[in-house]
């Protein structure tokens, strides 16, 4: 019987620099298909039809009013920012580490300064739409999705490849 791996720590870098001991809370993007029921004649019931994906984001929270995450505020580019969360889970059972890396791009939407007050910590929360996310582990990559050129991989699998050549789009 196996443990599960726990999440012993983790650090954000932005833009290459680190977040160590800035970063309070972040939550990771969430994969999820854009889907459509479909009952059609003949069938026994509806299925679920795959339309594509649903937008990524990420979010996370600082225990400061970061300048150089105000530096980045207005970036044109959509992918203008880059991000990593590197995570070390620990396994329980004496498997292991594993060490999980999800790099993303995007660019701020909204900076939240909240509410200050005297003697209490400020935080800045931050809203990233994303561009493009991979999830490795082990330096192993999982998944990597570019939203902007339309690929999609999966364990080594482009899942979007046909489409592409179809419509005689290189990625």
């Amino acid at each position: 019987m196996a443990l599960p791996k726990i999440l012993k720590n983790f650090n954000l870098f932005l833009d290459g620099l680190g977040m160590a001991g800035l970063a309070q809370e972040i939550t990771l993007p969430k994969l999820e298909l854009q889907t459509e029921e479909f009952d059609g004649a003949g069938m026994l019931g509806p299925v679920e039809l795959d339309m594509g994906l649903n937008a990524l984001q990420l979010d996370f929270t600082l225990a400061e009013f970061s300048a150089d995450v105000l530096k980045s505020w207005g970036v044109a580019d959509a992918g203008g920012v880059n991000a990593r969360f590197l995570g070390a889970a620990i396994s329980e059972d004496g498997s292991g580490t594993d060490a999980i890396e999800i790099s993303v791009r995007g660019r701020w939407k909204s900076l939240d300064f909240g509410t200050v007050k005297k003697k209490e910590l400020s935080t800045l929360k931050v809203e990233v739409p994303l561009t493009y996310y991979k999830f490795s582990v082990n330096s192993d990559v999982l998944i990597e999705i570019d939203m902007i050129s339309g690929k999609q991989v999966v364990n080594g699998t482009d899942m979007t490849s046909a489409v592409l050549d179809a419509l005689s789009i290189t990625a």
